[in-house]
């Protein structure tokens, strides 16, 4: 048995890096996977795309797969390339996941509903993108980083990989019914860069199976997108997922498990 942790845009494992450790402690085999373009000097993730990110995540599944059943956890664009693979078993391409766990996972960054607000940077994607590609943004307050730490680059907005992160969502949205993976869903409620409604329509999208929701509340106004590093609820969201882990792998505890070192790029 093993899991496999895919992070977030621009970030790196850092932001998975509480889930690993507990993961870990609980015995279970971690893979806490760097995706192309990540984790070095800007150029290279500027040069990097969705297609090699989700390339490289079904490559590392296929890999663990090989040595038993394989536990997702994906943090937002880690979460598309989870229902990726998810999407990949349900066609017969893969071996199922024992289980995802489906964190800040953006289904739409825009839509018209009376409970749905945009962030702007996701207004006129498209448009904004052909225009005005890379956009710099101020760093993080010294608030921010003491609340909810986290590593990556910060200070630009690269729209156009927003924009083939929007053409996945269109794509993986009317798949969602036929995926029966164990699920466990788990967002902050103040979330402002993936509204919390993405969360209930994974939820009553889902093709079946076990499906559950925790929507965390914090008092800090900050880190509402990282729920993995966010100080108030960073063990809580490690004990649902040790806690889900268990339970989705515990029918194959007597399948032979990787070992954290089966990954290079981990942990």
């Amino acid at each position: 048995m093993s899991c496999l942790l895919l992070h977030g845009l621009a970030g790196s494992p850092f932001e998975m890096q509480p889930l690993a450790g507990a993961l870990e402690a609980a015995g279970l085999a971690v893979c806490n996977e760097l995706l192309p373009g990540h984790g070095g000097a800007l150029s290279a993730y500027l040069e990097s795309d969705y297609g090699q990110w989700r390339t490289a995540a079904l490559a590392r599944y296929r890999e663990l797969g090989r040595q038993g059943p394989v536990w997702l956890a994906g943090y937002s664009l880690g979460g598309l390339l989870a229902l990726e693979i998810c999407a990949a078993a349900a066609r017969g391409e893969l071996p199922p996941p024992a289980g995802l766990l489906a964190l800040a996972v953006p289904l739409y960054f825009r839509k018209w509903h009376p409970y749905f607000c945009a962030a702007p940077q996701f207004r006129f994607l498209r448009w904004r993108a052909r225009l005005r590609p890379c956009v710099s943004r101020p760093p993080r307050s010294a608030a921010a980083r003491e609340v909810a730490p986290w590593q990556g680059h910060e200070t630009v907005y690269y729209l156009p990989h927003f924009v083939e992160l929007e053409a996945a969502q269109r794509r993986l949205r009317p798949l969602l019914g036929t995926l029966r993976t164990p699920l466990c869903i788990v967002q902050l409620r103040h979330d402002v860069c993936c509204h919390p409604w993405n969360s209930l329509y994974l939820l009553r999208r889902w093709g079946g199976g076990e499906a559950e929701l925790h929507l965390l509340r914090t008092g800090s106004p900050h880190g509402g997108h990282l729920p993995t590093t966010h100080r108030e609820c960073r063990e809580r969201v490690a004990e649902l997922a040790v806690d889900f882990a268990r339970r989705c792998l515990a029918p194959a505890a007597d399948e032979p498990a990787g070992t954290p070192g089966d990954c290079a790029a981990g942990n």
